[in-house]
Formats: structure tokens, sequence, C-alpha cells
């Protein structure tokens, strides 16, 4: 499900990239914390939070999610298989779900707020002003700075970053499309 938003660009969400960062105390270059991040999310987003659930509480499809919570700020629920995956065995994919939710708090908060137009097959939201691709655009570039990672191959940038190689692939496809 998607949701309509106020419009931005691949250029302003670079730049948003380095506010996460920076708002998160971690440097502009390196892989980003993710975990680190989580354990901070309260103390950077007054009244926000994140729980681990048992993998039946959310669909099938759905590794995480955000959602409001009472307290006027957002809530992380997080399968616990994707949590444990992150923790104990560092698989970038599960690290990549819930920096992607982080991302949808921080865009939220500077105003990204969904219009609450779901996008169906038929009626696709363009991506600049999708939620969801915003989201995802938003932490590929905290996890993968882009000019570091500039050159790399889809298996160095999976290792230095910690992320998945389909991630791996989306950060290096967009360098060729800029190439060519």
């Amino acid at each position: 499900m998607d949701y309509k938003t106020k419009p931005t660009s691949l250029r302003d969400i670079r730049k948003y990239s380095v506010i996460v960062r920076r708002l998160f105390n971690v440097p502009r270059s390196g892989p980003f914390p993710v975990l680190q991040a989580l354990e901070h999310l309260g103390d950077v987003f007054s009244n926000c939070n994140y729980i681990v659930v048992e993998d039946t509480r959310l669909p099938p499809q759905t590794m995480a999610r955000c959602v409001p919570n009472a307290l006027g700020g957002f809530t992380i629920e997080i399968k616990q298989s994707v949590y444990d995956g992150a923790y104990e065995k560092g698989i970038g994919a599960f690290l990549g779900f819930i920096c992607h939710e982080i991302c949808h708090i921080f865009l939220f908060k500077i105003g990204f707020t969904p219009v609450y137009e779901r996008s169906f097959a038929d009626n696709t939201l363009p991506a600049y002003c999708s939620v969801e691709w915003q989201a995802k655009a938003l932490c590929g570039e905290v996890m993968i700075p882009y000019d570091e990672s500039r050159g790399m191959s889809v298996d160095q940038i999976s290792t230095t970053y910690h992320c998945s190689k389909a991630f791996a692939e989306v950060r290096r496809n967009r360098e060729r499309r800029r190439c060519s």
C-alpha cells in the first residue's frame, strides 16, 4: 500500500540523508549503524519507539511497519525473525527493512505527510510523490552514501555498507543510468 505526499527529488533525498546521519550522530561516510539508531529512536524523534512482535502479528509480506501511537508519535513494529536476523546475523535486508521504517518517521517529521490516496495497480503514483519510494530512496542514501560508494561493485557495496545485494544492485544501477 502506498500513499501520496508532497513531491521531492533524489537530489533532495541525498541532502536529507546527511541530516539523518547527523541526527543520529553518525559520520557522513561509512556504514549506517541501523540497530544503534533504532536504540536511540526516541532520543532523536520524541514520542517514537519500536517494539519487536511475534512474526504472526504482521502480514506475511510485512517485515516491519511504522504506525501512529497514542503518544502522538510512531511505533516501529518489527517481526521477531527480522530483528533477530539483523541483530544476531547482521542480515543486510533485515537492516534495510528497519532503516526504511526509521526513514518514514524522519520524512513525516519534516513534512512529508501522506494525503491518503491509495495507489492501486491502475492508478500508480509517480515515484517522486510516493511515500514508499521516498522512504526507500532515503534508506538507500542513508545506508549507502552515494559519493563514497561511487564505482564500487555490488559485492563491495553489500559488504561495506551491510546491505542486501539487491539493495546494492539498485544503488549500482542508479550510477550506471546516470553515466549513460
